[in-house]
C-alpha cells in the first residue's frame, strides 16, 4: 500500500483524489496539506489531519501537488528534503518557475503534467501526429479550450501544452501566438496560431484542435465529464515513481508512449 499525502487537499482535484484513494486498497492517504494560514488547517478529515506542509510527517510513498504555481517549489523543497517522488498537476508556470521546477528533478522522481487524463495525453499524441502530416499541406492550426468560470488560469495548462506541440512541428516562435483577435488585423498570416480560452459554468474541461484546410478541416477534441479522469491519473503516475530513480517523467512515460 502506497502512504501518500495531498498538497492543495481542500480544492476540487484534491478531494476527488482522496475519494477515489479512499475506494480501493493500493493507496492510504496519510497527509492532507494545505496553505500554512488556512482556516481549516488542524481540522480532521475521516481520521487525517489538515497540516501545514512544514508540520507533516513525510509519507513513504510520495505527494501529489495540485496546488498552485507560487507554492509548488516549496512541495518540492519538501520532496527532496525527504527523497520523495513528487506528482504535479498545478497549472499557470511562469517560465521561471517551470525551470526552476523541473531543476529538482536532479534530486528526485519528479512527475509534471499538465493534464493528468489518459484521453488527454493521447490527443497530445494524436494532434502531434496530424500536424506532422499536415503542416506542409496548407492547413492552419488553432485551439480552443473550454473551463468553468473559476478557473484562474488561462488559457489552460492543457491548452499551452497543445500550443507548444503545434508551435514546435509548425516551426511558430511565441510572437507568432495569438491569444485573442479583435479589431482590423488583417489577413491571417501563414505563420500563426490562435489559443482561445472560453469561461463559464462548470464546464470541467474541454479542449478542441482544429486544423483547417482549403475546402476541409479536421478536428481532435477532448471533453472531460468527471474530475475522476484526472484523479485516476495523479495516482497512476504516483504509483509509477514508486522505486524510479531521480529524474524527470511525464504522463508518456506513465502510459507508455514514448
Amino acid at each position: 500500500m502506497i502512504q501518500f499525502g495531498i498538497v492543495g487537499a481542500l480544492g476540487r482535484m484534491g478531494q476527488a483524489i482522496a475519494r477515489l484513494a479512499a475506494q480501493g486498497k493500493a493507496f492510504h492517504l496519510v497527509a492532507l496539506i494545505e496553505y500554512e494560514k488556512n482556516p481549516r488547517i488542524g481540522e480532521t478529515l475521516g481520521d487525517v489531519k489538515i497540516t501545514a506542509l512544514k508540520n507533516t510527517n513525510p509519507p513513504t510513498g510520495g505527494l501529489i501537488d495540485f496546488s498552485h504555481a507560487s507554492s509548488v517549489i516549496e512541495s518540492a523543497q519538501y520532496a527532496a528534503a525527504n527523497n520523495l517522488p513528487l506528482v504535479v498537476g498545478t497549472t499557470g508556470f511562469s517560465n521561471e518557475q517551470r525551470a526552476e521546477l523541473e531543476a529538482y528533478a536532479q534530486k528526485i522522481p519528479l512527475l509534471i503534467a499538465s493534464n493528468m487524463s489518459v484521453g488527454v495525453n493521447v490527443l497530445f499524441a494524436l494532434v502531434e501526429q496530424a500536424a506532422e502530416a499536415l503542416k506542409h499541406n496548407g492547413f492552419d492550426p488553432e485551439v480552443m479550450e473550454i473551463h468553468h468560470n473559476l478557473k484562474k488560469d488561462s488559457p489552460s495548462g492543457t491548452a499551452v501544452s497543445l500550443q507548444k506541440i503545434l508551435q514546435k512541428s509548425y516551426q511558430l516562435s511565441d510572437k507568432e501566438v495569438l491569444f485573442g483577435r479583435e479589431g482590423l488585423i488583417g489577413e491571417r498570416k501563414p505563420k500563426e496560431l490562435g489559443v482561445m480560452a472560453l469561461r463559464g459554468g462548470d464546464v470541467i474541461g474541454d479542449h478542441t484542435v482544429y486544423f483547417l484546410g482549403q475546402g476541409e478541416r479536421i478536428e481532435i477534441k477532448h471533453q472531460a465529464v468527471s474530475r475522476e479522469t484526472f484523479a485516476q491519473g495523479a495516482l497512476a503516475a504516483l504509483r509509477y515513481l514508486q522505486g524510479k530513480p531521480r529524474g524527470l517523467y511525464s504522463m508518456k512515460d506513465v502510459l507508455g508512449l514514448n
